[in-house]
């Protein structure tokens, strides 16, 4: 039997290609778990948040550059999830997503006047 390895060993930019695909493809099983089962909002983020910042840790541990916007999505996600699930005062989740959504218009704003 040839058993192949998880990611073949191309250049760096098929592997990355290859993770992205398994992080996609595993976003829409967690989706679709999340719909069949109906998961908490707070744990359907935090899966989210994790499952982000583990194709990104996967990208590192092999040599390949992390894209910091999806490490930011990642610990957005995980962080709104918990503060969520922990039920603490202040909305955590929604301050964070607007303002990642700020930083990204500003920052294509000050790319776009360069």
């Amino acid at each position: 039997m040839n058993s192949q390895p998880a990611f073949n060993r191309g250049s760096s930019t098929e592997i990355a290609g290859q993770i992205d695909a398994v992080a996609w493809a595993v976003f829409f099983i967690w989706v679709g778990i999340a719909m069949l089962v109906p998961v908490p909002w707070e744990w359907f983020l935090m899966g989210v948040g994790i499952l982000i910042l583990a194709a990104e840790y996967a990208r590192w541990q092999m040599g390949i550059r992390i894209e910091g916007f999806w490490v930011a999505c990642g610990v957005v996600c995980f962080a709104g999830g918990l503060w969520a699930l922990l039920n603490l005062p202040w909305p955590l989740a929604p301050i964070l997503i607007i303002g990642l959504g700020v930083w990204l218009l500003a920052k294509i704003i000050v790319d776009a006047n360069r």
